[in-house]
């Protein structure tokens, strides 16, 4: 079954992967490619299928984290894939900046820890 939706593009951005219910550590990744709808997310983790995971991701020059809160979809040894859910405003703001690959430069390198720099949403908003 195809579950991808829209347009993907590459858009290749460090994030933080942490569990939607805060249990376990935040695991370091690669956003690979995104679409409206969902990402794939390369990672050594292979998590469950139906998974809840928030991934963040920084804005450089903003010091802000976004949060896109997701389900994964299908995991293998590269990483996984995860549909979005519960998307903001804001969130849908920065799928339209990843999309838009001569602007993915705006996207930082470095990403906080949530406790300390929660961002622009949490995964209740």
């Amino acid at each position: 079954m195809e579950h991808r939706h829209g347009k993907r593009v590459r858009a290749l951005a460090l994030v933080r992967v942490c569990q939607s219910d805060g249990a376990g550590e935040c695991r370091p990744g690669l956003l690979y490619n995104v679409s409206q709808d969902g990402m794939f997310v390369l990672s050594n983790m292979q998590p469950a299928i139906n998974a809840s995971f928030d991934v963040y991701i920084q804005i450089a020059g903003h010091l802000m984290n976004v949060c896109l809160p997701g389900q994964v979809v299908h995991a293998n040894g590269h990483g996984f894939g995860m549909i979005f859910r519960r998307m903001s405003r804001q969130n849908r703001w920065l799928l339209s900046l990843l999309q838009e690959n001569h602007r993915a430069g705006l996207i930082g390198t470095a990403i906080e820890d949530r406790q300390r720099a929660p961002g622009l949403s949490e995964a209740s908003a």
